[in-house]
């Protein structure tokens, strides 16, 4: 073995260095002969050769190899080759072979030994006692048991040395030894990297291991562990195995004292590992059992063949900035009443569960992510509890967070996506506290069954579910406050038969199903809940359902706002329903019951007469007896002047408004002619709607229609909204069945053909559009009192379709202009959306909107007033997001006005609208 050059010589200058020699040179034959004849503090140089002999040291002596090229073999003849029993030894550059690969190579009995620069083989080193054994830079091989085993009392200090090909242990500690082990690799044993027992301690900085046979690191008693920036890799067992150690003394909780989450440092932890990185185990990364008080900080662990982290027994563990990826099973698995406590750690690309909580376990994840996983990501069962705070879950095959058995959950803000199953999923008699959590891209957001407990939703946020947004299992009993539900497949809120849940304060939109379900037998309480944008109902009741809607709003269904099956028994209480098609579908044998509810902007009212009469005492808006929702009142001169107001509140539309009103009065006049016995002026209903998208058409169309019935000049004044794919077939003979059958629909009300020029498109004169026009027009002619036909379009484009048939010319003679929004009416739009959902808007931020308006860029297709309808959804998006990062997750009371006010920063980032 070479010497280093930074080797320290132990000669304190007692007399003359002792020489020893084989052969010649020389006045000793032997080590030992020098060492007896040399006086404490010498010197023994040692020429090159093989030195058959059991050398043992009681006095302070340095032993020297003669030069670093001197090859000199300290080979036993008996026992040890080398024992210290006292003084202060140093031997330096020397080979030493024991008597035999289970026995002891060097033994340290007592006193104080350095080794620098030698090779140990064919034996251990091994230290007892009260000994101060040091290795530096010294190479240990081809041993059995252990390559260094210190006991007793022993301190041994490492450094620089390689332990390999042991078969056994590595390092092992017990009793009460103590070790620093510093920059050195243990590789090719067969035992465990580093073995500490009892009460033995250990720090290892810098350090690798790896190739073992069993585990990397191992603790067990009430030992102690510190290990640093060191790696360890390719083991066949765990890579850290901590069975038990004594935990430190903590503040009482009592005291209020008790640390939240990781540690700051100034804690003592019986193990604690720093910055080290755990690759390619055949067991677990990490495990901890036992009282076991862990800490592990920025440290990675990949690879592992069982579970990263698993955490079992009465302990403690503490993560902090930690990376636990590619386990073959778990990321985390907790068990028995271990605590955990994870701090902005990562747990990714796991084979099985990102995280398995269970037992009477308790885990406190805090920033933590947890990605990538091959079952459910966070899975709590048995009587585990966990705490999520700002954790972010994505990408599992199953759920999010699933909680069974008796599991207790409770999250607080954070982000759940991409989990193919449920968001969140509760079954058997588990609870949770749910608050501040979004949850996107699942197959259902929220599912729970089965549990008795009344389970607690907050101020979440679930989006873009491919099924339900929450669905409530049968008998369950679900809080759920302040949530939003949007884009969801099926339903935005799903309550199964017998279910009892309270619903409060919620928002249902954008969904491809019903709002809101409630089964056979479930009696929910709804409160102040807001319903829009569905594809079919509303809010949709079972056969035998029931329960209570209070002070909810229901708008923009394809369905009827409420459907009512058979046997159902619901209450409606200060509801809300405008902007629909249809208001009630009652199924025979319905019974809801309504007090002090609203309706408006129905296009065509199904609710039965004795229905909405119970709606508005004393009938009408105000008790004025003008309906507002269109049906049939006792005074027609009073429902005129009602929708010629409505007619009037709308924003802009000058000029269409003007025309309007002068067709009013031209039909009035009409109508007087008529009752006086006069023929009345040629008059043709019909008209041309142009302008851009977005403008207001349909809406006017519809208060035409039922300004048209208020005059008694047709029947019902409902309106169709038919476009060329509702006229127009798809093979000979199949266009006029389709448009003769929307003409029918129409009869007694307003046929409105949207973007009508698409039924003659450019260099298609055969076109199957040709023949709905034809069918058309003859229609016209012969129901020219029961129907008002309105085709609209771009104003360049109604041209080119008036002149496509010449029965079309003579039939619309009068266009209405419908212009494009100016800046302050976009403006308007936004604010009449925000007063119709119970926001305000600052004076500042209509003044920011303004500006917004104006730089916008507004080609062709803009999107008039569905564009500030999008600008305001998108403007309520923005303002949770902004509440939320702000407020919510605090102790304090967000007030209403903060929950209701849109500010400058709520408006969209200029660009990020699309617009044509």
């Amino acid at each position: 073995m070479d010497t280093p050059s930074n080797a320290v010589v132990r000669d304190t200058g007692s007399g003359r260095p002792q020489r020893v020699a084989a052969r010649g040179w020389g006045s000793h034959r032997t080590i030992g002969a020098a060492v007896r004849a040399a006086p404490d503090g010498s010197t023994v140089i040692v020429a090159a050769g093989s030195y058959q002999e059991s050398l043992t040291i009681d006095r302070d002596v340095t032993i020297v190899a003669e030069s670093s090229d001197a090859v000199v073999e300290l080979v036993a003849n008996g026992g040890p080759a080398l024992v210290l029993r006292a003084g202060n030894a140093t031997v330096r550059g020397l080979a030493i072979r024991g008597p035999d690969p289970a026995g002891v190579a060097v033994a340290v009995e007592g006193g104080s030994l350095a080794l620098e620069g030698c090779e140990i083989t064919s034996g251990r080193v091994e230290a007892g006692g009260w000994s101060r054994p040091t290795l530096l830079h010294c190479r240990i091989r081809d041993c059995v048991g252990a390559g260094l085993h210190a006991t007793g009392d022993t301190q041994v200090l490492v450094a620089g040395c390689t332990v390999e090909d042991i078969d056994g242990a590595g390092l092992l500690l017990d009793q009460s030894s103590t070790a620093d082990v510093s920059g050195s690799t243990v590789h090719r044993v067969s035992g465990d990297g580093l073995q500490v027992r009892d009460a033995a301690r250990a720090v290892l900085e810098d350090c690798d291991i790896a190739q073992t046979g069993r585990a990397g690191v191992v603790t067990e008693g009430t030992a102690r562990l510190a290990l640093r920036t060191s790696r360890l890799r390719d083991l066949t067992g765990d890579g850290v195995h901590i069975q038990s150690a004594a935990p430190p003394a903590r503040p009482s909780a009592a005291d209020g004292q008790q640390p939240e989450g990781v540690p700051d440092g100034t804690e003592t932890h019986a193990v604690e590992l720093i910055e080290c990185i755990i690759t390619r185990v055949g067991g677990n990364g990490l495990l901890t059992a036992g009282d076991a008080d862990v800490l592990a900080r920025q440290c990675q662990v990949r690879g592992a063949s069982k579970a990263g982290v698993c955490a079992t027994g009465t302990g403690a563990l503490h993560l902090a900035d930690c990376q636990i990826a590619e386990s073959a099973s778990t990321g985390l698995v907790v068990r028995g009443s271990t605590c955990v406590h994870a701090v902005d750690c990562t747990v990714t690309d796991a084979g099985a569960n990102g995280l398995f909580l269970c037992d009477d376990s308790a885990t406190v994840l805090t920033r933590c992510t947890v990605a990538q996983s091959g079952f459910t990501a966070v899975h709590l069962s048995t009587s585990a509890t966990a705490d999520l705070a700002e954790c972010t879950v994505t990408g599992t095959p199953e759920h999010g967070v699933r909680v069974t058995e008796r599991g207790v959950l409770r999250v607080s803000g954070g982000l759940i996506e991409h989990a193919s199953m449920s968001g969140v999923h509760l079954e058997g008699t588990s609870d949770a506290t749910v608050s501040g959590l979004a949850i996107s891209d699942a197959g259902i957001g929220i599912r729970v069954e089965q549990t008795p407990h009344r389970p607690l939703f907050e101020e979440c946020v679930v989006s873009r579910t491919a099924q339900s947004g929450l669905e409530a299992g049968p008998g369950t009993s679900p809080t759920v406050r302040g949530c939003r539900f949007v884009s969801s497949g099926t339903a935005g809120i799903f309550l199964d038969r017998d279910c009892r849940s309270a619903v409060d304060r919620c928002e249902v939109s954008d969904v491809a199903g019903s709002g809101v379900v409630v089964w056979t037998r479930a009696t929910p309480t709804i409160r102040a809940t807001t319903v829009t944008q569905c594809r079919k109902n509303g809010v949709y009741l079972a056969p035998q359902a029931g329960g209570t809607l209070e002070d909810c709003a229901i708008s923009a269904t394809d369905y009827a706002a409420l459907y009512v099956g058979t046997g159902a028994t619901p209450m409606f209480r200060r509801c809300r329903i405008f902007e629909v098609e249809h208001d009630l579908s009652l199924a025979d044998g319905a019974a809801p019951e309504f007090e002090e509810c609203d309706v408006s902007a129905v296009h065509s009212p199904t609710m039965p007469l004795d229905a909405r009469a119970r709606l508005r005492p004393g009938g009408g808006a105000g008790g004025d007896g003008a309906s507002v929702d269109g049906s049939e009142e006792t005074d027609p001169q009073a429902r005129l002047e009602a929708l010629l107001a409505q007619l009037d509140q709308l924003v802009g539309l000058r000029r269409a408004k003007q025309d309007v009103g002068t067709l009013v009065k031209l039909m009035q006049m009409v109508k007087r002619r008529q009752e006086a016995g006069l023929l009345p002026p040629p008059l043709s209903r019909h008209l041309v709607f142009a302008g851009n998208p977005g403008t207001g058409k349909t809406t006017v169309a519809r208060l035409y229609g039922q300004i048209l019935a208020a005059l008694g000049m047709l029947t019902t004044g409902h309106l169709v909204e038919v476009d060329r794919g509702t006229l127009v077939g798809e093979y000979v003979g199949h266009t006029a069945p389709k448009t003769q059958a929307a003409f029918r629909r129409a009869m007694g009300g307003v046929l409105f053909i949207d973007e009508a020029y698409a039924l003659v498109p450019d260099g298609r004169g055969n076109d199957f559009g040709q023949e709905a026009i034809s069918t058309l027009v003859k229609l016209m002619e012969d129901h020219r009192d029961e129907v008002v036909v309105i085709v609209a379009g771009y104003p360049d484009q109604m041209e080119r379709f008036i002149n496509a048939n010449p029965g079309l010319a003579s039939r619309f003679t009068r266009t209405l202009t419908f212009d494009d929004y100016s800046a302050d009416e976009l403006v308007d739009i936004v604010a009449h959306q925000a007063d119709g959902h119970q926001y305000t808007l600052a004076d500042q931020t209509r003044v920011s909107l303004i500006d917004f308006f104006c730089a916008v860029q507004r080609g062709e297709g803009f999107g008039n007033g569905r564009f500030a309808r999008k600008v305001f959804q998108e403007m309520t998006e923005r303002h949770a997001r902004r509440i939320s990062d702000r407020f919510l997750g605090t102790t304090g009371e967000v007030s209403a006005e903060l929950l209701s006010t849109l500010m400058p920063d709520d408006l969209p980032e200029f660009g990020a609208m699309e617009t044509p």
